[in-house]
C-alpha cells in the first residue's frame, strides 16, 4: 500500500500505533502499587544477614540476594520447611555478574521473593549445595528468622 497524501498517512499511522501503546499499560501484576501510588517497602537481605532477625510488613516484600556461581553447580534452595508466614512468589532468579555483559564462570547473585502471609515469626533456612549430590551437606548455609507484622 503506497501512501501519496501526508493527509491520509497521518490517521492509519495512528491507527497502527495507538494498540501498541495501550497494549502497554495493561495491568501488570509486578507492580501492586499502595493506596497513595508508591510501590510498597522492600526488605532486602543479604549473606551479612545469616542469623538475624528481619521484620517485614503484610503487603510489602522480602528479597533474599545470596552470592551464587551455577557453572560449579551450586545453587541455594530453602533446606527446611518453607516458612507459614511468608510465601516464595515463584523460582528464585540468579543476576549474572556485570549483568549487562555476563562473565562465564564468574559468581553473581541468586535472588529469592517471598510474600508475607501472615503476623508471626518463622526461621528460614537455606543451603548452598549440589543438587547432583544427594546426602551432601551444604557448602554454606543461611538461616533468619523472619517476623512479619
Amino acid at each position: 500500500m503506497v501512501f501519496r497524501s501526508a493527509r491520509g498517512f497521518v490517521p492509519i499511522l495512528a491507527l497502527l500505533i495507538t494498540p501498541a501503546l495501550f497494549g502497554a499499560c495493561g495491568d501488570d501484576d509486578d507492580d501492586e502499587f499502595d493506596i497513595d501510588g508508591t510501590l510498597p517497602r522492600e526488605v532486602q537481605l543479604t549473606k551479612a544477614d545469616n542469623g538475624k532477625t528481619a521484620e517485614v510488613g503484610l503487603g510489602e516484600t522480602l528479597v533474599v540476594a545470596l552470592p551464587s556461581n551455577p557453572s560449579t553447580g551450586f545453587s541455594w534452595s530453602i533446606t527446611a520447611p518453607e516458612p507459614g508466614n511468608v510465601e516464595l512468589l515463584g523460582e528464585p532468579t540468579y543476576i549474572p555478574p556485570g549483568s549487562t555483559s555476563p562473565v562465564v564462570g564468574a559468581a553473581g547473585t541468586q535472588v529469592f521473593t517471598f510474600r508475607p502471609l501472615k503476623a508471626g515469626t518463622d526461621t528460614l533456612t537455606m543451603g548452598y549445595a549440589r543438587s547432583f549430590e544427594p546426602g551432601v551437606a551444604p557448602a554454606e548455609t543461611f538461616s533468619v528468622t523472619i517476623t512479619v507484622k
